[in-house]
C-alpha cells in the first residue's frame, strides 16, 4: 500500500469501496451473568436488553459528562465483546474494574493482541463482501454475524459508515494474512493510514484521542445516537441530560476546509479571539481538511474563522 494520497483512491472511496487495517482498535471480552447490567449502568446507551447478534455504540463518561472512551458492543450468547478506542483497551478495562462490586459477576479479557480488525467503507462495501464469500451482510448498524469461510472464524459487523456504508471484519491474529488476501481478492482497494485519515476527516468520523477525549462531552462530538435519554442513571447522566434539555452546547465538532495547511492543536480564532481548536487535519488532492471544535455561538453567528492568517470555512457537504 502506498503512503501517498491520490485522486484514484479518493474516487474509489466515494464510488466503490476501500479496505484499511484498523487493528489499533482494542477489543475486550466481557463475561459473567451481570456483564450487560454493569455496562448499562456505566455507559450512555440502553444496552441491558441486547440480544445475541445485536450491538450498540455506547460511551463511558466521567461524573461531569466528559468522554472516557466510546465502546462498540457486540452481544453473544455467552459474552459481550467491545471495540475500544485505539490502543485503549487496557485503560478501559482498568476503569471498568473500579466499579465492579462484590455482587457483580463480571469478568474482562483483553483480546486486542489476538485479534485483527479490518474495515471496508464505501457504497459498494456489501458487493465486495459478497465477492469475498460473506453471505449475510444486510443487518442493522453495530449488529454483527459470525461466519466461517474456508474453516476460518470471521466476525462481520456493520459500523459507522463512510461514503454510504461501513463494516468491520475481525478474525484471529493468526488468520490475518489469509483474511486480508481474501478481501483483496474481492476487488476492494486497500489504502494506507494517511489516505484513511483523510477520508475519515472528510467524512467527519471522530477518532479516539483526537475528537473523542476527556475534553469533550458526547453531544458536543455529535454522538447523539450513542446516548439514551430514556434509561436510568449512569455516570455523567446529569450533565448530559441537562445539556440536552436546555438545547445548548458550548461547542460543536465540525468539518473544516482551508487553502493553507492546518494541524491538530491549531487555535481557531474570530477577530483575534479564541473560538475553538483543530483536532485532526490532513492534506489531499482536494486540499486541506480538518475536524475541530468551534464555539456554538460563533457557528450560529456565521463568523469568519481563522487559523493564524489562514481563513477556514465550515464544510457543509462531504
Amino acid at each position: 500500500m502506498s503512503n501517498q494520497i491520490n485522486e484514484n483512491d479518493l474516487r474509489t472511496a466515494r464510488e466503490e469501496a476501500i479496505l484499511t487495517d484498523r487493528s489499533a482498535l482494542g477489543i475486550l471480552r466481557f463475561s459473567g451473568e451481570t456483564r450487560l447490567d454493569l455496562l448499562h449502568r456505566m455507559s450512555t446507551q440502553d444496552v441491558v436488553r441486547l440480544q445475541p447478534g445485536e450491538g450498540a455504540a455506547t460511551i463511558l463518561t466521567t461524573d461531569i459528562g466528559r468522554i472516557i472512551d466510546r465502546l462498540i458492543l457486540y452481544t453473544g450468547s455467552q459474552a459481550v465483546y467491545a471495540l475500544t478506542g485505539e490502543n485503549n483497551a487496557d485503560n478501559t478495562a482498568r476503569y471498568l474494574m473500579r466499579f465492579v462490586f462484590f455482587n457483580d459477576d463480571f469478568h474482562i479479557e483483553d483480546l486486542s493482541g489476538d485479534t485483527a480488525v479490518f474495515a471496508i467503507y464505501g457504497p459498494k462495501a456489501q458487493e465486495k463482501l459478497h465477492a469475498a464469500g460473506f453471505t449475510d451482510t444486510d443487518f442493522p448498524l453495530h449488529h454483527w454475524r459470525e461466519q466461517k469461510i474456508d474453516d476460518i472464524d470471521i466476525w462481520l459487523a456493520r459500523t459507522d459508515p463512510i461514503n454510504g456504508d461501513g463494516y468491520f471484519v475481525m478474525c484471529h491474529e493468526v488468520d490475518r494474512e489469509v483474511v486480508w488476501q481474501r478481501l483483496l481478492g474481492s476487488g476492494v482497494t486497500a489504502v494506507a493510514e494517511p489516505t484513511f485519515e483523510y477520508i475519515r476527516i472528510e467524512a467527519g468520523l471522530p477518532c479516539f484521542g483526537r475528537e473523542i477525549s476527556g475534553d469533550y462531552i458526547p453531544l458536543e462530538t455529535g454522538l447523539w445516537a450513542d446516548v439514551s435519554f430514556n434509561k436510568g442513571c449512569y455516570t455523567g447522566q446529569e450533565i448530559i441530560a441537562r445539556m440536552e434539555s436546555r438545547g445548548k452546547l458550548a461547542k460543536q465538532l465540525v468539518r473544516l476546509r482551508a487553502e493553507e495547511p492546518l494541524a491538530a492543536g491549531d487555535a481557531i480564532t474570530v477577530e483575534g479571539k479564541s473560538a475553538g481548536i483543530i483536532t485532526s487535519a490532513a492534506k489531499g488532492p482536494d486540499g486541506f481538511v480538518a475536524l475541530g471544535y468551534v464555539k456554538t455561538a460563533v457557528l450560529e453567528a456565521g463568523s469568519e474563522l481563522f487559523v493564524g492568517d489562514t481563513a477556514v470555512r465550515v464544510a457543509r457537504d462531504n
